[in-house]
């Protein structure tokens, strides 16, 4: 076992538990909105958002595996910004769905309300997640051809303006299309994608 693994595998145990978190937090959330469903006026714009916050937890668990032979996982300050990342993605996904479901309760003045924050928080992860692209595939990126690197830039800012925009703007129709090209973009990134 390499001791990239080995510090890998280490360093899996703190990540776990911030994935982990995000999902149960998700979950939590949608089994109290559950518990008062005929009382609550939904939103399905609400469920999208909550929805991507699962896929994008999920498919930091699958970007963990690719970088597990990295040699700078082994460093602290690596570690460190992984672990804000991930502090972020669990912000990202606890603040999806509201933490009280009381009767009455309307998610679409909640995601109204919401959804500047919640649109802050994606954009600011999405940095960190562009910055981390540019670190593990940098020194490659010179050598990837050129409709690679345009898929891969191209992808990227996709991932950084649209929830840029969604943060600013207000009309639900650009938020619909806005999610809609976001789910897009990720699930297109991580359709080929397997642990093995």
């Amino acid at each position: 076992m390499t001791p990239e693994i080995r510090a890998f595998e280490f360093a899996l145990g703190l990540f776990s538990v911030l994935i982990g978190l995000a999902i149960a937090d998700v979950a939590a959330s949608f089994h109290r909105l559950m518990r008062v469903r005929p009382r609550v006026r939904w939103d399905p714009l609400v469920l999208l958002t909550a929805l991507l916050a699962m896929v994008i937890t999920v498919g930091m668990w699958f970007d963990l595996w690719g970088i597990r032979n990295a040699t700078s996982v082994r460093h602290f300050f690596l570690y460190l910004a992984l672990v804000g990342a991930f502090f972020v993605l669990f912000l990202i996904a606890a603040s999806s769905l509201p933490d009280e479901a009381t009767p009455g309760l309307d998610l679409r003045e909640f995601y109204g309300r919401n959804h500047r924050y919640f649109w802050f928080l994606v954009t600011l992860f999405e940095l960190i997640y562009v910055g981390f692209g540019i670190h593990f595939i940098g020194a490659v990126m010179a050598r990837l051809p050129n409709a690679v690197l345009v898929i891969i830039i191209g992808q990227w800012l996709v991932l950084l303006v649209v929830p840029a925009v969604l943060m600013l703007v207000r009309s639900r129709a650009i938020h619909y299309v806005g999610v809609a090209i976001f789910f897009v973009t990720v699930l297109w990134h991580y359709a080929d994608q397997v642990i093995t």
